[in-house]
């Protein structure tokens, strides 16, 4: 769930209408691939299949990382917006919690 929270996070922050490169959000590529293959299951973004290039023409091998690029749908947006106050409210709950847990020592 943080992979595909970071990957909608970086697909909506950067959303300009067009393909973002997702590559790079984390260095395992497999688990980028796995995340972003579940979220195009759940309708929530668009992976573009031309991003990668086939270059055994020209003698190069395909064992190398390809470029993952991906753009958010509205449903991506809303469940974005849905974790995002999620981890807010937990944040605001640990804050609060440690407040006072430090004032009663006091």
């Amino acid at each position: 769930m943080k992979l595909e929270y970071s990957i909608l996070e970086h697909l909506s922050n950067n959303d300009n209408g067009r393909f973002v490169d997702v590559t790079f959000i984390e260095d395992d590529y497999v688990s980028i691939g796995n995340a972003l293959n579940e979220l195009r299951g759940r309708n929530m973004i668009v992976i573009d299949e031309n991003s990668s290039r086939d270059f055994k023409a020209f003698g190069i091998g395909n064992d190398r990382k390809k470029s993952l690029k991906a753009k958010i749908k509205m449903n991506g947006r809303i469940y974005y917006h849905s974790l995002k106050s999620k981890v807010d409210k937990k944040d605001s709950q640990d804050k609060n919690e440690n407040r006072w847990s430090l004032s009663y020592f006091f």
